[in-house]
């Protein structure tokens, strides 16, 4: 089974929503993709129109990682392409505010 760990998050303090997208999108990404091990990467935008909890308003996308293992995903976060990932992440998103979420699927639907 894959292990998948997801990241909310948001923009830096002075950062505006297009310059994160941006960033996100053009900057990030191949960053994300370099990760030894990966299996999937998705990047998600958090659209506000009908968005319930007003906790996470603030937050603008979701990331999700996808490693065949725990442990393939503890050796990517930890290899030099991580070390450079989290680097640019510190550069766009408000590192503070990240939320990290380890998920386990229990099932696919695919109509």
């Amino acid at each position: 089974m894959t292990y998948t760990l997801a990241f909310l998050t948001r923009p830096k303090p002075g950062i505006t929503l297009e310059q994160f997208y941006a960033h996100y999108t053009e900057v990030h990404r191949p960053f994300a993709e370099r990760l030894p091990g990966l299996v999937s990467y998705r990047q998600t935008r958090i659209l506000k129109d009908g968005y319930r909890g007003a906790d996470a308003i603030d937050y603008a996308a979701f990331s999700e990682y996808t490693f065949e293992n725990e442990e393939a995903a503890a050796a990517a976060f930890e290899s030099p392409e991580g070390t450079a990932l989290d680097e640019d992440t510190g550069r766009f998103m408000d590192w503070p505010s990240v939320l990290t979420i380890p998920l386990a699927e229990l099932g696919t639907y695919r109509g």
